[in-house]
């Protein structure tokens, strides 16, 4: 495990022995609120706002309480991040039958999401820097071949991320064989996928 090739596995491979997790869990809330920042910046909320027929002073008001509630959100949403994705992985771990520790595998799932995170952040810093909605445009999946198509949207470089750092954790955390880290990233794949286009048909 401590030579394999795969990119991160060394790191994740160190969690078995030394889970610390504190300050990659600080990083994700530092990196959730900074999107959030550069997010507020780039929305002009208070357009949004006037569009709906409010007053000039609930104008004001809405967007102070959209802005703070953007912040409340982003660091709540971090950890529930965090806390999912090691609920998950513990579980799959658990039904493979490795004797991995809890711990261990709460400080990969932080890191897991720190990596996350930080792609993230470079992306929205990049639709920031161009100037682009990101809601109506998308570089980094199918739908930057048809913009208007919600269901190529679906198809993103952050999914294929998420399901290998997932299949990753699975045999360098968990020590599970190759193959069953593979298979089981596949099905994660597969899952984020297919809840993509349900919510894809919803939306329409």
């Amino acid at each position: 495990m401590k030579n394999s090739n795969l990119v991160f596995a060394p790191t994740f491979n160190k969690f078995r022995e030394n889970p610390k997790w504190l300050v990659n869990m600080l990083l994700v809330i530092i990196i959730a609120i900074a999107s959030a920042w550069i997010t507020t910046l780039t929305t002009d909320i208070s357009a949004e706002l006037r569009e709906t027929g409010l007053s000039e002073a609930d104008v004001a008001n809405m967007s102070t309480f959209t802005t703070v509630f953007a912040y409340i959100g982003a660091v709540i949403g971090a950890i529930v991040g965090v806390a999912f994705m090691f609920l998950l992985i513990l579980i799959v771990s658990k039904i493979m039958k490795s004797d991995v520790k809890a711990t261990s595998l709460f400080a990969a799932a932080t890191f897991m999401t720190l990596i996350t995170s930080i792609y993230g952040l470079i992306i929205v810093a990049i639709h920031a820097i161009m100037d682009l909605d990101p809601v109506k445009y998308s570089f980094t999946s199918l739908k930057i071949f048809n913009q208007s198509n919600q269901f190529l949207g679906i198809f993103d470089l952050k999914i294929l991320l998420g399901a290998y750092l997932f299949g990753v954790v699975l045999y360098a955390t968990s020590h599970l064989k190759g193959k069953s880290a593979l298979i089981w990233a596949i099905v994660y794949l597969v899952l984020l996928i297919g809840l993509g286009l349900i919510q894809a048909s919803i939306a329409l």
